[in-house]
């Protein structure tokens, strides 16, 4: 395999080069600075949206204890989410060398994820939503031991949408974060010189050591030259 240099030639340094990507996406940068700052804020938003449901369904007490002014600007994360992604979807639409190598996969992936965030932010905002209801419904459905639903509209449509792009990620694009880990050309040290990096799903080959191979033919190298070079 082949590193992407300049790559660390230590596990440390390694360890470094993932976080350092993992945190501020610095290879996206070279793409453009517009597309680096949309696509690190999604993912950050993302990764600020997922935290917040999982206080909110399952220790909604952490909010009682970090104050709720925290969950009203997590609120206001997920507007701005909302914006971010609009501003992917009109890049698409708008720009010419974008546009020509996105698919109808692209358009449906941004458009459900837009949906399930647009959602939402209407359910949190305008849906009168009993949030103790439904960390007790998704609570027994982690337990096996499920409840009725809430009978809120705007929230069996977040919830299915959710669902829906849940089973999606396997099948999409969105399953690029798995590669971030396992991606040889980010994961390895920079010592091919070193070490052999050898596959362990290629087949055997054997193969001769330059001694060997030297002793077996050396008559025909001496008439090439010194050193076994063209005169």
């Amino acid at each position: 395999m082949i590193m992407l240099t300049p790559a660390p030639i230590t596990r440390t340094g390694v360890a470094e080069r993932l976080g350092i990507e993992f945190l501020s996406f610095a290879s996206l940068k070279k793409a453009g600075l517009k597309l680096w700052l949309g696509g690190w804020l999604f993912h950050i938003l993302l990764g600020l949206t997922i935290l917040t449901h999982i206080i909110t369904i399952f220790f909604p007490r952490i909010w009682v204890g970090i104050g709720y002014t925290y969950y009203e600007l997590a609120g206001y994360a997920g507007i701005v989410f909302a914006a971010v992604i609009s501003f992917l979807l009109f890049r698409r639409l708008l720009q010419a060398n974008v546009r020509y190598v996105s698919r109808y996969p692209d358009y449906f992936l941004i458009l459900l994820i837009l949906s399930v965030v647009f959602v939402g932010d209407y359910t949190r905002t305008f849906g009168k939503l009993d949030m103790e209801t439904v960390s007790n419904y998704l609570y027994g459905l982690l337990i096996f031991q499920p409840t009725l639903p809430p009978a809120n509209f705007a929230f069996l449509t977040h919830l299915l949408l959710a669902q829906f792009f849940l089973m999606y990620i396997p099948f999409s694009k969105v399953s690029h974060f798995i590669g971030w880990v396992l991606a040889p050309t980010m994961n390895q040290r920079n010592n091919p010189r070193a070490r052999w990096h050898r596959n362990p799903w290629n087949p055997v080959v054997e193969s001769e050591s330059w001694e060997s191979y030297a002793a077996r033919f050396q008559r025909e190298l001496e008439e090439l030259g010194p050193g076994g070079e063209r005169r």
